[in-house]
């Protein structure tokens, strides 16, 4: 239980921290190349915890 929190955790300031850099970059520059890259690393970021759960143990 406790690999599922801190999971979670991680993957909120992940979050937060390449959407603040996304929207911080788009803002100043408006150019639209960064944050697609962001969206992009983000789906990786939440697809890696899906396949653990999914893979978990009960499945092995």
């Amino acid at each position: 239980m406790t690999n599922y929190i801190c999971g979670l955790i991680a993957i909120v300031i992940s979050s937060l921290f390449i959407g603040g850099l996304a929207y911080s970059i788009w803002d100043n520059t408006e150019s639209i190349a960064f944050p697609v890259i962001a969206i992009l690393v983000l789906l990786m970021i939440y697809r890696s915890p899906y396949d653990e759960i999914k893979d978990g143990p009960d499945n092995v």
